[in-house]
C-alpha cells in the first residue's frame, strides 16, 4: 500500500511539473501586437518592454532615406497615429495604406524605435493570366539582363 501510494504521488508531482512547462512555454510561444491607441494609452507603463504594434500605415507619412536605409512613418487604427522609426530593409510588401506589424521599444523621444517590419499580404492568391508576366527566374537580376 505504501508503495502504491509513492507512486502516485511521484506521478502527480511529474503531471504537474510536465503542465507547468507546457503552460510557460505556451504563454511565452503566443505573442500579441497592440494597436496605436491601447499604446498610447499606456505609454508611459511600456517604455522600456519589448513589444509588437499593428495597424496601417498613414498615408503620406512614409519619409525613405535610401542612402542611411531609415524609415519614418506612422501607424494608425483609425483613432490613434503613432510615429514609427525603421533603420534597415523593409518587405517588399511595405507601403502606404497597407497593414503593417513592427516590434521594438519606444525611445525616450516617444517615437516606436521599430527592430523588425511585418507586411501584410492579399489573402488570396491569383495566377496570372495565361503566360501574361510571368517570371523566367526567381532572381530579378536575370530577368533584367535577359530583356
Amino acid at each position: 500500500m505504501q508503495k502504491n501510494r509513492r507512486l502516485l504521488i511521484g506521478g502527480v508531482i511529474i503531471l504537474a511539473a510536465l503542465s507547468y512547462m507546457i503552460y510557460g512555454g505556451m504563454q511565452e510561444a503566443i505573442v500579441y501586437f497592440v494597436t496605436p491607441s491601447e499604446l498610447k494609452a499606456n505609454e508611459h507603463a511600456r517604455r522600456d518592454k519589448f513589444l509588437r504594434m499593428g495597424g496601417m500605415v498613414v498615408e503620406g507619412s512614409l519619409q525613405k532615406d535610401l542612402k542611411n536605409l531609415t524609415y519614418r512613418f506612422e501607424l494608425t487604427d483609425g483613432k490613434t497615429t503613432f510615429p514609427i522609426f525603421f533603420k534597415g530593409l523593409p518587405p517588399d510588401l511595405f507601403t502606404e495604406g497597407k497593414g503593417a506589424v513592427v516590434e521594438g521599444r519606444i525611445g525616450a523621444d516617444g517615437v516606436f524605435q521599430a527592430s523588425t517590419i511585418m507586411a501584410k499580404h492579399a489573402e488570396e492568391y491569383s495566377p496570372h493570366a495565361d503566360g501574361q508576366n510571368q517570371a523566367k527566374s526567381f532572381v530579378p537580376a536575370k530577368e533584367a539582363v535577359g530583356k
